[in-house]
């Protein structure tokens, strides 16, 4: 069997009941180049691991390889799971290739794995990595609390306003509108390139995707968040990680009124502080609005703009605004729906 040069990674630990589902809808891609599909299950006590190697014999031309393994203590987690199956697709897809990132409990749409790769696949395209969007599946969400799903609908329309409001304000060249907000292992692509420049899956303990995600911006590794890329997960109130969706899930049963975020001042200053100091980085000096914005001393703005890539300007300066305390007596957060209405008014104005 040829290798493909495009690899999907899939981590496993217990999920027999629903596996079958995820891998079923991995060999319905359409538009896609070939593609391996690496299933990594890892500590299982259940039947996951016959389930797929019966999917397996049953669709023989989808290139699925299954392997088990027992990792130690200290790895027998999620993130220890995610840098085993992502390291293993890696060698696999080779220097030149991409690995891909998803979930045993999510499910992809038919042409996901076509628009997720599409960025990086373009011709001339200087992306090295794609993003998806993440979508409860519908009879799980309609079952939730109505306080969760309430706040849920909210947030989801007040992350999809920011993300808006931050294309207008503060463009990314390789991340033009539309985009989204989300950056999670259960949608996510990348070239193995990028992969090792990143450094692999980071040493965390927990919320390892957002880690990667990070080390790619630190590296200036330009990340695509493509809308079109959909998969569909769990939506279990119960989670199997010490934070993830469940956790956020499990946050919003107190209902919206107690949900509070960046309201649409804050969100307007930071994408405003944010595109000055890419101004600032690429001209390499700063400029006396910098400090008001940032609300932060300009000595570490000025060793931000001297970082030698953006990804670690920017990293600097959050640093900088966090350490100074300022700017939370400047602003502070605010209940969701509020958020949502001031943003959208924003954006209004911006028109």
């Amino acid at each position: 069997m040829p290798e493909c040069r495009i690899v999907v990674a899939v981590p496993a630990r217990d999920e027999g009941e629903g596996v079958v589902a995820t891998l079923r809808a991995l060999a319905g891609q359409r538009g896609a180049p070939p593609f391996d599909t690496l299933l990594l299950i890892n500590n299982s006590q259940d039947d996951t691991a016959a389930q797929a190697r019966s999917f397996a014999r049953r669709r023989p031309e989808f290139c699925l390889h299954v392997h088990e393994t027992v990792l130690p203590p200290a790895e027998a987690n999620v993130v220890g799971a995610r840098r085993a199956a992502l390291d293993w697709a890696a060698a696999r897809a080779g220097p030149g290739g991409i690995v891909v990132s998803t979930d045993a409990d999510t499910w992809a749409s038919p042409d996901w794995l076509a628009e997720l790769l599409r960025p990086l696949l373009a011709p001339g395209s200087a992306v090295q990595a794609s993003a998806g969007r993440i979508l409860l599946r519908a009879e799980e969400r309609a079952a939730l609390p109505g306080p969760v799903r309430r706040t849920h609908l909210l947030d989801t329309g007040y992350r999809d306003a920011v993300s808006r409001l931050r294309a207008r304000v503060s463009p990314d060249p390789h991340d033009p509108a539309p985009r989204h907000w989300q950056h999670f292992g259960a949608s996510l692509a990348l070239r193995v390139s990028a992969y090792r420049a990143a450094g692999g899956v980071p040493a965390v303990s927990c919320l390892e995707d957002l880690a990667l995600v990070r080390a790619l911006a630190r590296a200036d590794l330009p990340l695509r968040h493509t809308p079109r890329a959909r998969v569909y997960t769990s939506a279990r109130l119960r989670g199997r990680v010490p934070v993830g969706l469940s956790t956020q899930l499990g946050e919003w049963q107190r209902g919206p009124e107690h949900w509070q975020v960046p309201g649409g001042a804050e969100v307007l200053r930071l994408a405003q502080a944010e595109a000055a100091l890419r101004r600032c980085w690429q001209a390499r000096r700063s400029s006396p609005e910098m400090a008001a914005l940032w609300l932060t001393g300009e000595a570490a703005l000025n060793a931000a703009v001297r970082a030698p890539r953006f990804g670690l300007a920017l990293e600097q300066a959050h640093a900088a605004r966090e350490a100074e305390g300022a700017w939370h007596r400047t602003f502070a957060p605010v209940p969701v729906q509020r958020a949502l209405q001031e943003v959208r008014a924003l954006l209004e104005r911006l028109q």
